[in-house]
Parts: structure tokens; C-alpha cells; sequence
């Protein structure tokens, strides 16, 4: 793994630590992450919600408001047509529970991911217009669905869109190809007269951030009015899993949700209280990784095995004993979930190991076998162990459902775009897409892909590499400059946890912990010692890790609270020997 020290302008965080009396090595993360204005640096060391920008900026967002409202007030039934991965299943809950709080008559629709497939289907909303529906609102799809919109046009439902996913022909020089709805809502589409600087917060918006715009629009209140903020650990929830960008407004939203997550259970709404309660949450401080790693598989588990409308239900209902069940239903579920994806997890090793590497720049595999639910999650378990952009698609009756995710340096969305005309249909982001394939065009697409990542990233884009965000001396490593670096939290994608590094660090003592971790104790060239741990590093006990050796290593340093003690441990990345 390559060391690569992130670029920042030195002089400015110079003087971003002496105008603001910031840490040194806290001024130059800041710096390094473009926050080197003062004013800047202020606001976003404080996090307001009164930093996020008014719903009016959206183009559509008046057209979108004045016909809900419309609706609302004649009485016609509205749905809520959302995605069945957390970011739709919140997105989905939020706006139906702001448009309950209206007064009106709504309720909502998650295809189902087997049968139905991603997006809007002629077949639903055929199904939802003979309900006597009126009005359709999206929830993080859409955007490419233009048939299906001509479609709802010929029915006589109102379409409203709300999504985040890449727009066709954004890069077009005749603009963005949108469906043809009512209004279009979409993190890019924004006034004209929206300074660049508003544009860059809100632009890595998720489905379900879309949907608190929408809701804040149509509330008519400030970001910070409690009718709000009760939507934040639903907002955090789908931005998170989404692993949407926490920065910019994202960050605002997030920092504030879990605050929200991390509630006494009697203020949380009872589908909430009872995730945490099945996850071993109850009473506990909840961060992303609780959010990305405990509460968020449990809800996606019901939409990739079975109907995400358990989950709705889930995140809507008002009583505490329904949400009990239906937690402890999805708990079931997700232990499902995992078993099925390990055991296609392993399949998919096993034909990767198949490969020559140095001839692959993607891997495209397919089976009749595969459950379409977890496929995305394995594809990412392979990225994560091979560094190759990778699409696995599971086949029935001759069509492919595929879901692909990427590596840093490649652009999944284009990619596919090249690969078009093998494909049924696409979308996606950069780093995470699906698409539909027929059986006979995977040899060609598989091919393809595989040459357009090799000339892309040629051969040092295979290399991983770690940004490192400054050095520091052990001594330095005082809980006073982890609670300032704590500042800088919500961490996540966008924004990562700081990265330290150090030579010349002496192991004292060294041992295997857990499942094949390693416990150290290191000591620097000034005889200040602390304790790390090197998570699935056990094998190098005894090789490049031993007492008296010398090692250069990067860490996030933590502080540890045990025994009603708090003191300072490094949370190893990367170690390499220091000779």
C-alpha cells in the first residue's frame, strides 16, 4: 500500500490555527479538505442547522409544493413511490409521515426488487392509478424513468420526482434529459442565481435528503423547527447507508441526526428504539458505523430478501409493540441475508481467483444461483479484497440483474454509459451502479468494461493507497487534541477519520487478541508509550511485528474509556517496518 501525504496549502493553516486557536495538525486537516477560510472554518466547526440552505433553491421545488398542496386539500390520495434500500425505505417513511402531518390522504408503494426491479414500472403504477391515486411522489428513483412517466401522463397521475442518482446526458451540451413529470427535483437541478458555493453543499444530497427538502418546503419551517428535526434520525439513516458524502449539508444533517440516534428511547419514534433495542444498541452512543453496520443492515435486509414494506411500517408506526415484532422480524431476516451472502460471497472468490490479474481491469460474473438482494454487497466484499471495479449479476430466464461498484480513479456511471448499447437499462452514482443485461451480451460487456478500466486507470490504479492527514509525536496524542479533533465529526465518506503517522515506533509488547488481532504497545524516539491495535493483522506477529522492532505506522488515534479511565489509543491502518 502506497503512503500519500494529503496536499494542503501550509501557509494557510498556519493561519487558520492562529485566527481560530486551532491545533496545528487540526488547521492543516481542515486546510487540506478545503476549509481554510475562517469564516468557513467557523461554520463548520459549529454544524448549525441554520446553515442549510432554503428548499427554494430547487428547481420545481414551488411547482412540487403547490401541487401537494393542491392535492391535500382536495382530498386526492397521494403515494409515495420509493426505492427498497435504506436511502428510499427512509426517504419513503419521511415523506409520508410529513404528509400524514398535513392531513393528507397518502400512503406508499416499494417495488418489489425481484419481481419488479429498481425504479418505476408501468405495472405499479397501473395498479396505484386504478386505487384512485392522483399524485405520485418519488423517492430516490425516477430520474431515468422517462417511458414510465409518459406513461403515469397517459393515466392521468401527476408525477412529482425526487432522486439523487446520476442525470442521462449531464454532460451533454443541450443539458440533462429528464422524465417528463410535474416537477423534477434533483440535487443538481437549482436556480440560476444559486452562487457555487450553496451548489457544492447540497450537491451529494441522498434520496432521502431530497425528501427532507421536499418536507421542509411543504412544512413551511425553519431547518432547526422541531417538526424537522424529529425526521433527522431517518435522514441520518438513509444518508448514511447510502454512504452518501458527509460534507457539506450532508454533514449538518448527519451530525445532528445522531444526536437524534442516540436519544433516550421514550423521545425516539418506536421503530427506532426497537432496532436499537434487537441490535444491542439500547442506551448507547450511536455513531455511523453503528448507523452503516448494525441499524442499517437490519432495515435493507427486508427489501434485498423479501418486501422493503415491513420497514416502512417499521419507521411509520406509532406503536411500540408493532415495532418490537416487525424489528425482531427484520433481525430474523437480516441473519438470513447473511448466510446467503457468504455463500456467494465465496462462489464469487473462487472465480475471481480464476483470473489473471495482471489481464483484468474489471471482473463481470454472473450465475442462475445468485440472489439479486445481496449481490451489490458481495460485489463490494470483492472490491474490497481484489481492487477491481466488479459487477455480479444474477441471471433468470435469459435477462441479468446486475449491480456494480467501483474503485477510486474509476467512474462506474460512464463507464456503463459506454457499455450502453449491451445493456437493457442503467443508473447509478460513480462508485455504485445497477443495470439489466440480456444473457448473450455478458462475454461482449464483460470484455468491454474490463478494457475501459485498464486504459483508465492503467496499471498504478490498482495500486491502494493511503492518505495520511499530518505526522505527530506520541506526546502530542493528548486527549485534549483528540476532543478538538472530535470536532470535526460526523467521519464518513468525504470527510474520513484522521489519519496520523509515525516513525521510529518501538513494539514493547505484542500479542494476538480476538479474531487474529493485534495487540501493541509502542514507544517513540521520546520515550512516550501508548497502546494501538492493528485490526486482522495477526499475521505478522513475528515478522515484521516483534518485540524490539522498529515500525512506521499510520493510525487514527482514539480515546478509550475503561474503568472510569480515559486514555489515548492508536487504532492502526498500515504499519511497514522502519529500518
Amino acid at each position: 500500500m502506497k503512503w500519500v501525504l494529503a496536499k494542503t496549502d501550509e501557509r494557510a493553516a498556519t493561519l487558520l490555527a492562529e485566527a481560530e486557536g486551532l491545533h496545528p495538525l487540526v488547521a492543516r486537516i481542515m486546510a487540506s479538505r478545503g476549509i481554510a477560510d475562517p469564516a468557513a472554518a467557523r461554520s463548520f466547526l459549529a454544524c448549525g442547522l441554520d446553515s442549510l440552505s432554503d428548499p427554494s433553491i430547487f428547481q420545481g421545488m414551488a411547482s412540487a409544493v403547490d401541487r401537494i398542496r393542491q392535492a391535500v386539500s382536495g382530498r386526492e390520495k397521494i403515494v409515495v413511490y420509493g426505492d427498497y434500500d435504506v436511502d428510499g425505505v427512509t426517504g419513503t417513511s419521511l415523506l409520508y409521515l410529513a404528509l400524514r402531518e398535513m392531513g393528507a390522504e397518502s400512503g406508499y408503494y416499494i417495488p418489489d426488487r425481484v419481481s419488479e426491479g429498481y425504479g418505476l414500472n408501468r405495472g405499479a403504477l397501473e395498479k396505484i392509478n386504478a386505487a384512485g391515486a392522483k399524485l405520485v411522489i418519488t423517492v430516490d428513483c425516477g430520474i431515468t424513468n422517462r417511458g414510465e412517466a409518459e406513461a403515469a401522463r397517459s393515466f392521468g397521475l401527476d408525477l412529482i420526482v425526487t432522486d439523487h442518482h446520476e442525470l442521462n446526458g449531464s454532460n451533454d451540451s443541450n443539458g440533462p434529459i429528464l422524465p417528463g413529470a410535474y416537477a423534477v427535483l434533483h440535487p443538481s437541478l437549482l436556480r440560476a442565481d444559486v452562487p457555487l458555493t450553496t451548489r457544492e453543499r447540497v450537491s451529494g444530497l441522498t434520496g432521502v435528503g431530497m425528501a427532507f427538502k421536499l418536507a421542509q418546503a411543504l412544512l413551511d419551517v425553519s431547518a432547526s423547527d422541531e417538526r424537522l428535526v424529529s425526521y433527522l434520525d431517518l435522514v441520518t439513516l438513509g444518508t448514511v447507508a447510502d454512504v452518501g458524502a458527509l460534507t457539506g449539508e450532508n454533514r449538518v444533517l448527519v451530525k445532528h441526526g445522531l444526536d437524534r440516534l442516540s436519544s433516550a428511547t421514550e423521545n425516539q419514534r418506536p421503530g427506532i428504539a426497537a432496532l436499537k433495542e434487537v441490535s444491542g444498541l439500547d442506551g448507547k452512543k450511536i455513531g455511523c458505523g453503528a448507523v452503516g453496520f448494525t441499524l442499517a443492515p437490519r432495515i435493507n435486509a427486508s427489501g434485498r430478501l423479501e418486501r422493503a414494506d415491513a420497514a416502512v411500517r417499521l419507521l411509520t408506526t406509532g406503536s411500540r409493540q408493532e415495532a418490537l415484532e416487525l424489528a425482531k422480524t427484520l433481525d430474523a431476516v437480516n441473519r438470513e441475508r447473511q448466510a446467503v451472502e457468504e455463500g456467494i460471497t465465496g462462489e464469487a472468490k473462487q472465480l475471481c481467483e480464476q483470473h489473471d490479474l495482471s489481464a483484468t481491469g474489471a471482473f463481470v460474473l454472473s450465475s442462475a444461483n445468485w440472489h439479486p438482494g445481496v449481490i451489490g454487497i458481495v460485489a463490494s466484499r470483492v472490491v474490497e479484497e481484489f481492487y477491481r471495479p466488479t459487477a455480479l449479476i444474477s441471471m433468470k430466464d435469459g435477462v441479468g440483474k446486475g449491480s456494480a461498484r467501483s474503485i477510486s480513479g474509476f467512474d462506474l456511471h460512464h463507464g456503463l454509459s459506454q457499455c450502453s448499447d449491451l445493456l437493457l437499462g442503467f443508473g447509478g452514482h460513480k462508485y455504485a451502479a445497477g443495470f439489466s443485461i440480456a444473457e448473450e451480451n455478458i462475454p461482449r460487456f464483460r470484455d468491454r468494461l474490463s478494457s475501459l478500466v485498464l486504459e483508465s486507470v492503467g496499471p498504478e490504479g490498482f495500486l491502494r493507497s493511503l492518505s495520511i492527514d499530518g505526522s505527530a509525536r506520541l506526546d502530542e496524542l493528548t486527549i485534549e487534541l483528540l476532543r478538538e479533533l472530535e470536532r470535526l465529526a460526523p467521519f464518513g465518506q468525504g470527510n474520513p477519520e484522521p489519519r496520523i503517522g509515525a516513525r521510529g515506533l518501538e513494539v514493547l509488547s505484542s500479542r494476538i487478541v480476538g479474531n487474529k488481532h493485534l495487540k501493541l504497545r509502542l514507544k517513540d524516539a521520546n520515550g512516550v508509550a501508548l497502546d494501538a491495535i492493528a485490526f486482522k493483522r495477526g499475521h505478522l506477529l513475528g515478522k515484521q511485528v516483534r518485540n524490539g522492532a522498529l515500525l512506521a505506522a499510520v493510525f487514527t488515534p482514539r480515546l478509550n474509556a475503561w474503568n472510569g479511565k480515559t486514555s489515548v489509543e492508536l487504532d492502526i491502518r498500515d504499519i511497514k517496518s522502519d529500518t
